[in-house]
């Protein structure tokens, strides 16, 4: 199957990259984009064709692949859909929209699928090492699901979900509390720390253990039995005095949001505690 990229940022790099040391059923094809410096760099990298307009790259390839931003999509959408698309693949990588985007593609004849690899593309010629690892979502129509099952499944063994279109928003927001959100708590640790007078590399280097101890913790024993700390022990003098130690209007806000979840975390574990003024503690604006 011949793919092809709209878009040459870190997920079209990665995944053509991926795709083309690792598949003996998917060809690269190569990439179009805005610019054809970023699709000469991005061919270059997977000794594939920079081509000169969308149209080209469709006319050549089975799965056409929109690797760009989200807000994009349906733009490039809106310019491809009235290509010979007959009984080809339109796919998208977003995690937050569905292939509902690609509106119409009944007319076309085409198939339409959302592949979400639940992986972070940090880096543009690195991040394909690992994409083995990743886990994938997708849902789409019933002949790009099969196909798409045949590539990243039976040859290349991921672990493959199927999501309803009506549920990506909501798995979407599940990512960024699990990867985003938690580089948001670590920096606010790490300003506290620093506060104390701690170095950036000592402040990591303190909190390193206690961070991946604990990761490691909620993936083999879920959050409930994974939870320590003052919350999970009712301690409301330590709770207070945290919150008096925050001077930051933010960090206060953040403190108790995460306490209230972490509140009804607690429950679950110990029933026959009363953790009613904690709840009142986190729910109080002040």
């Amino acid at each position: 199957m011949n793919i092809g990229f709209i878009g040459a940022g870190a997920v079209a790099c990665s995944m053509g990259k991926y795709l083309s040391e690792n598949s003996s059923i998917a060809k690269i094809k190569g990439y179009y984009s805005r610019t054809k410096k970023s699709a000469d760099i991005a061919a270059t990298f997977t000794n594939s064709t920079a081509y000169d307009s969308s149209e080209e790259l469709v006319k050549e390839c089975d799965i056409i692949c929109v690797a760009t931003p989200d807000d994009s999509i349906l733009k490039v959408w809106e310019q491809i859909k009235d290509f010979n698309l007959h009984k080809k693949i339109i796919c998208h990588f977003s995690g937050s929209l569905s292939s509902d985007i690609f509106s119409g593609i009944e007319k076309t004849g085409a198939e339409k699928i959302s592949i979400h690899p639940m992986y972070a593309f940090s880096d543009k010629f690195t991040s394909y090492k690992q994409l083995n690892t990743a886990r994938l979502t997708i849902e789409g129509s019933t002949e790009a699901v099969k196909v798409i099952k045949e590539l990243f499944g039976a040859e290349l063994k991921h672990q493959i979900f199927e999501l309803k279109a009506s549920d990506k928003v909501k798995y979407h927001a599940a990512a960024a509390f699990a990867s985003n959100y938690i580089v948001g708590i670590f920096d606010v640790a790490l300003e506290l720390l620093k506060n104390c007078g701690f170095t950036d590399k000592d402040a990591v280097s303190l909190l390193e253990p206690l961070i991946t101890g604990n990761v490691k913790s909620v993936l083999q024993n879920g959050t409930k039995d994974a939870l320590t700390g003052p919350v999970i022990r009712n301690d409301i003098g330590t709770i207070k005095k945290h919150i008096e130690a925050l001077e930051d209007r933010d960090m206060i806000d953040i403190y108790k949001s995460v306490g209230k979840r972490l509140v009804g975390i607690s429950k679950q574990k110990y029933s026959d505690r009363d953790y009613s003024e904690l709840e009142d503690i986190f729910s109080k604006r002040k």
